[in-house]
């Protein structure tokens, strides 16, 4: 096995991966034995309610039977119920995705690693605006970022330039606000717990004649089990649709959270000194749909997006803040040309403005703005009944930069008399350096960097059972990416950051699985994903699986579990252990409108690590949390 890794992680050595490790295979077998129970004899049964269509492959709803990219769509209804709310613990189970805090526990920043890429190479679009980019701290919103609100997660993987454009070489990650519906409801979750935690959630939905809402707000704090960090979160959330006439819709959302999050520095043993980071993260779009005719569907959006983060050390005193602006306007258009050909298209303009301040050794600061504009077409071509081809291409220019073209192929046929998806993807994607990569962080300047160019290829296989009872599916990536930009430190006192380009390719492949069933009328529900990483960047785990079930015990109480395994790995830094997490909930309705909830996190007091860097007086270790208990009530109306 081999893995790329950056500069940083020159020192760690891959063939440690090839020593047994007992808690890899427990993890494993955990999760394997487990989902081996999920392949029960096919019955006389309800079909799987699993989502059937997908808005983020194709730019417009598609029915995933005709997708040839690998997509995965997470219902957050049913995330929420089996005790989820957080947008990282969602994304731990889709299959190629590695969601993991890098700087400690809860309300730490977080990353978001797509086929054994880095969080810069991912693509972030939430209610169809972009929230990612070189330029904008990605990390503190999966750290902050909740489910409140949304109502699905859909995560794109492979190189997806041609329909996103920059850093979507990993792939995108969309996340999509709930359209309020039916009469006017609500309903109010109250939870406390270990970790002097505290979290709240009030959310108010419906239709009243041409207007749907949906409104959500929520607070949360724990004091995590470490000394010196403690955390605390408002979160709100608020979508408005208004149907003009039978052609015409508006509408807006809003979301966003402001956040304090004090961590311990880890180097200090006795955790006496801190650090305190504030992050708020606000997001607005306003658009409009229009179905010009009976073919022709077109859609305006125009989105801002702002993002404000300070860290302070109290004990020296040092600081650094950043300040991101992102302004942007879609058009997106739909033409349904018959029966078999459909195309997407558009124009997007984005504006970004960055500036940061850092003290290290000195004050270092900068601003700067970015513009690109671009074009996109993507069509796709039923044909036959049982065959699907897409293909798109797309033009971009960013005045700091130059300009781009990328490309993208898939294909998908489907047997229909044995439930068979054979798929197959091939695309460019590119990443184009941040401000930071090119002038430097209190470091050197480097004008001569490239943007990153990588081709990547998919093949897969999804087979369902039972008319839709059971659903697998299995693919092998690989992606291979030039002109890579790493960031090496010279040397004392100042240990600035000097960025270049990689020479030669830097490769990424894998295996990805993905498995869901449902049985005795649906009242027993459960998902399996597993990935292998061959080859990856900052030598990230080799294997990691996620396992959720649940079931209605009776029609007043439902219960289940989730397993989450991550392979040793080091991320650029030492090596850190594997750890098997297993989580348990419950939900007992005493009353129509009041159910008691529980919760059990980290049911087995698991001793584990998300990081560990540098050595002697530097090193800087993030432990985990160990087991918490908790307990609510939710009130719906």
């Amino acid at each position: 096995m081999k893995h790329n890794q950056s500069a940083l992680d020159s020192s760690a050595s891959s063939s440690a991966r090839l020593t047994p490790n007992i808690q890899r295979h427990t993890g494993i077998i955990t999760i394997a034995a487990t989902a081996a129970s999920l392949g029960m004899a096919c019955a006389n049964e309800e079909e799987n309610e699993l989502p059937n269509t997908t808005i983020i492959a194709n730019r417009a709803e598609t029915d995933l039977s005709k997708v040839g990219s690998a997509v995965t769509v997470l219902d957050v209804s049913g995330l929420e119920s089996d005790g989820i709310y957080h947008l990282d613990d969602a994304l731990k189970f889709a299959p190629g995705v590695i969601s993991e805090s890098i700087s400690g526990q809860r309300g730490s920043a977080s990353s978001l690693l797509l086929r054994g890429t880095t969080t810069g190479h991912a693509h972030i679009r939430v209610d169809g605006m972009r929230v990612s980019g070189p330029n904008i701290t990605s990390g503190s919103f999966f750290g902050g970022s909740g489910l409140l609100g949304l109502s699905r997660v859909e995560i794109l993987r492979g190189p997806q330039s041609a329909l996103y454009g920059g850093d979507a070489i990993g792939g995108v990650l969309g996340l999509y606000s709930a359209k309020g519906s039916g009469a006017p409801s609500g309903s109010l979750r109250l939870e406390a717990g270990s970790f002097d935690s505290f979290s709240s959630s009030l959310n108010f939905q419906g239709q009243i004649d041409q207007l749907s809402y949906n409104f959500g707000i929520g607070y949360e704090s724990t004091d995590n089990d470490l000394p010196n960090n403690d955390f605390s979160q408002l979160s709100y959330a608020l979508r408005l649709d208004y149907q003009v006439n039978d052609s015409l819709d508006i509408g807006l959302t809003l979301r966003g959270f402001d956040s304090e999050f004090r961590r311990p520095i880890y180097s200090d043993p006795s955790f006496s000194r801190d650090a305190d980071d504030d992050t708020t993260s606000t997001l607005a779009t306003i658009y409009g749909e229009l179905q010009v005719n009976e073919i022709w569907k077109s859609k305006l959006t125009l989105g801002l997006y702002e993002e404000d983060f300070d860290s302070t050390t109290y004990a020296s005193a040092n600081f650094y803040r950043t300040d991101g602006e992102k302004k942007a306007i879609y058009w997106d258009n739909t033409v349904q040309w018959n029966d078999r050909h459909s195309t997407t298209a558009g124009l997007v303009y984005e504006t970004t403005d960055f500036q940061y301040q850092s003290y290290y050794y000195g004050l270092t600061e900068d601003q700067r703005d970015v513009r690109q504009y671009g074009a996109y077409v993507n069509h796709s071509w039923d044909i036959t009944e049982a065959f699907t081809l897409t293909g798109g291409v797309r033009w971009e220019d960013y005045d700091t930069y130059g300009d781009e073209v990328t490309w993208r192929a898939a294909a998908a046929y489907r047997i229909e008399s044995t439930g068979t998806k054979f798929r197959a993807s091939v695309g460019k994607g590119f990443r184009p350096p941040s401000f930071i990569d090119i002038y430097g962080f209190g470091g050197t300047s480097n004008f001569d960097l490239e943007a990153e160019q990588s081709i990547g290829w998919d093949l897969g296989v999804d087979q369902s059972f039972c008319d839709g009872q059971y659903l697998v599916s299995v693919g092998y990536f690989e992606n291979r990416i030039e002109d890579q930009i790493t960031t090496t430190y010279g040397g004392p006192p100042f240990y600035a950051p000097i960025t270049t380009n990689a020479p030669g390719t830097t490769v990424t492949r894998g295996v990805e699985l993905e498995a869901h069933a449902t049985w005795l009328d649906g009242r027993v529900r459960g998902s399996v994903n597993y990935t292998w990483l061959a080859e990856s960047l900052q030598d990230q785990p080799e294997h990691s699986a996620g396992l959720r079930v649940s079931t209605d015990v009776t029609d007043t109480l439902e219960a289940g579990f989730s397993v989450n395994y991550l392979d040793d790995r080091s991320w650029g830094g030492n090596e850190v252990d594997a750890y098997t997490l297993v989580n348990l909930h419950a939900n007992y309705q005493i009353r129509p409108g009041i159910t008691l909830n529980a919760r059990v996190t980290n049911v087995f007091d698991e001793d584990y690590e998300f990081a560990n860097f540098g050595s002697g007086l530097y090193q800087t270790t993030y432990p985990g949390r160990g087991r918490g208990l908790f307990g609510g009530i939710t009130f719906e109306w």
